[in-house]
């Protein structure tokens, strides 16, 4: 038996992908939801969160941005309290930022929060079913990490 076709395929995941992305919002009551940060600064809050600190080129590399959207976002979450900025003592031009405590409890809540929603709304698959999903995901994964081929 043969699966659907890959356009057949994205027709369903474009139908079913808000239903999740819904029933996560409705499950979940953080900064992220309420609309008080946005999703790409989430993911900063989230790279931040699996590094002590980082310079803000990376942190733009990381996000697939310009430094110049970068240093925006970072502004944002500076205001908000969520993160702090200084130069590198040696060289002036490096430019670091780190999660503030403030910082690591929105995105603590905010993944904790999102694992809870996961184990909610997948509670349906059985352990085979789960298994084969993240493999899937996982293999979607390695893929979007690969290096582009020239």
């Amino acid at each position: 038996m043969s699966g659907p076709s890959l356009n057949d395929f994205s027709k369903q995941v474009v139908t079913i992908m808000p239903l999740i992305l819904r029933e996560f919002a409705k499950r979940e009551d953080n900064e992220l939801t309420r609309g008080q940060i946005t999703f790409p600064q989430m993911v900063a809050l989230h790279y931040l969160s699996q590094h002590e600190k980082a310079k803000m080129t990376d942190m733009a590399k990381a996000l697939s941005i310009q430094m110049s959207s970068g240093t925006v976002l970072i502004d944002r979450l500076l205001r908000a309290r969520m993160l702090e900025r200084w130069h590198d003592d040696a060289d002036r031009r490096v430019v670091w930022v780190c999660l503030t405590s403030r910082g690591r409890r929105v995105i603590s809540q905010i993944l904790r929060q999102k694992r809870q929603s996961i184990q909610e709304i997948f509670k349906v698959l059985n352990e085979k079913e789960r298994r084969d999903y993240l493999s899937a995901l996982l293999k979607v994964k390695s893929h979007l990490q690969a290096p582009p081929k020239e």
